[in-house]
């Protein structure tokens, strides 16, 4: 019995190594998707529409400030932004403080091979900041870049492609029925019930189905109320390094029945370069308000 199979090892070998010389690899089996959960589901579709039913003014404008700790001093460093809903574009303008600014860029730093061992400053700006290019009403990929409701894109048409003439005997075919497919994105489930900010929340855990560097999206808690998103963690944010390798907690606020961005945590401390970790980080966005109209050039360069 041992030898049959033994025998029936070698030929299984021999057989795959056949295969491989003639540039043909065995097919893997196809992966299954986990059944739905139905319960779950649904409330990430309530999330959704949640956010697709949202309406916004024309601009907004609040403070953006970045906060970080390292070595045991924090540093803040605050923009001035606005923000236009109709395209997405995002102005951002760094708010100076001179002596502030002053005490930061002081000192000598010390550097072996490119390694700073020692600065003469110790209240010295450490990294270099990425300016908080972040749209304040972000879902983070609950909901995609759609087409806002009502919004079609225009006819494609070509200016030397003759316009075809109907043939007035042609019967024209009758749509029965049209269905689309939406492949599911993430394995949804239902934590449990939880209080987020004073706030009763029902906690869904996502797992992502195909490409989790695109979706991104981890854990969700919703208003068990008005399935408004309250808080979420998201796997990256911004599109470079440190940001997009550490997870990140999303908080919310609800202003005059908008959902607005209210605050960005890193989950784990940031590396930038091979020397400097910043263990505490953190993007508060605050002050909204809507103003009817902006300044000339805000979004657009005069040049």
């Amino acid at each position: 019995m041992l030898k049959r199979i033994v025998v029936l090892r070698r030929l299984t070998y021999a057989w795959l190594a056949s295969l491989a010389l003639l540039g043909v690899a065995p097919q893997p089996e196809p992966s299954v998707e986990p059944t739905p959960n139905a319960a779950a589901e649904r409330l990430f579709e309530r999330a959704k529409t949640a956010w697709r039913a949202r309406s916004d003014l024309p601009y907004l404008r609040y403070g953006a400030l970045v906060r970080y700790l390292h070595d045991g001093h924090v540093f803040d460093n605050w923009w001035d932004a606005y923000f236009r809903t109709s395209d997405g574009s995002l102005s951002l303008m760094r708010l100076v403080d001179i002596a502030e600014d002053k005490r930061r860029l002081g000192g000598i730093p010390f550097s072996i091979f490119g390694l700073k061992v020692f600065d003469t400053n110790a209240d010295a700006e450490p990294i270099r900041l990425d300016p908080p290019r972040l749209a304040p009403i972000d879902s983070f990929g609950v909901v995609g870049r759609e087409m806002r409701p009502g919004a079609r894109p225009a006819p494609i048409t070509s200016p030397s492609a003759p316009e075809e003439t109907p043939d007035p005997k042609a019967t024209p075919l009758r749509e029965i029925t049209h269905v689309e497919i939406a492949p599911r994105e993430y394995q949804v489930e239902i934590v449990g019930n939880e209080q987020v900010m004073d706030i009763a929340t029902v906690h869904l855990h996502l797992t992502p189905l195909r490409d989790p560097d695109i979706h991104r999206l981890r854990d969700l808690w919703l208003d068990s109320a008005t399935n408004r998103t309250v808080q979420l963690d998201v796997h990256g944010i911004l599109s470079g390094e440190p940001y997009d390798k550490v997870d990140w907690t999303v908080r919310y606020v609800e202003l005059d029945g908008r959902n607005y961005v209210q605050q960005i945590i890193a989950d784990q401390p940031l590396r930038f370069g091979f020397d400097t970790v910043i263990p505490k980080f953190e993007i508060d966005l605050v002050d909204y308000h809507y103003p009817t109209d902006v300044p000339k050039f805000t979004f657009d360069r005069p040049f």
